[in-house]
């Protein structure tokens, strides 16, 4: 497999334990971070409507693993943005129902593009889940001060995670009511 695994420790800090593993295949619709994507839209049957997911993950196989659960899903439609800047023009033009924002992006942090969404009007009332590696639980208070409506950590549990989407779907219902 030629992987590596290793750990830092600090007393009275704390340890890190990392590893590394060569990358599998990812599928060829997550390839290109760089151009924000969007998975096609299942035909609209008069009793149920398209719910519009947008994900802003810098990480490849991270968004890979979203694509997978929501294709499972044909009341979902993905898009998704490789940082926060890219999330937040996409969420302004394309008025997602839910957001999923990773906490560590490229440029600004998931946290600034919180704020920079809820003082918007045209994005405020978008609910939004942190899906983050900061499991500290001071990281996840943090996040539910500044406004998530859910703080969720990685590695991701699948049943939280879809659980999780079907509460911001409701909240986004309920907003739009």
């Amino acid at each position: 497999m030629d992987g590596e695994i290793g750990v830092t420790s600090t007393v009275g800090v704390g340890s890190v334990f990392w590893f590394e593993l060569d990358a599998a295949s990812v599928p060829q619709l997550a390839q290109d971070m760089q151009v924000p994507f969007t998975s096609p839209s299942p035909p609209e049957s008069p009793d149920t409507r398209v719910h519009t997911l947008l994900y802003v993950e810098d990480n490849k196989a991270n968004m890979a693993l979203v694509v997978q659960l929501v294709a499972r899903r044909p009341d979902l439609r993905l898009m998704g943005a490789g940082d926060a800047m890219r999330g937040i023009a996409m969420a302004r033009a394309h008025q997602p129902d839910v957001i999923v924002m990773d906490i560590n992006l490229p440029g600004i942090s998931g946290m600034q593009a919180l704020a920079i969404l809820q003082e918007s009007p045209a994005t405020r009332h978008i609910p939004v889940l942190a899906l983050s590696a900061n499991a500290m639980p001071r990281d996840i208070e943090r996040g539910l001060a500044a406004g998530f409506f859910r703080y969720l950590t990685k590695p991701i549990r699948v049943n939280e995670f879809m659980a999780a989407l079907d509460e911001g779907l409701a909240m986004a219902q309920t907003r739009i009511q």
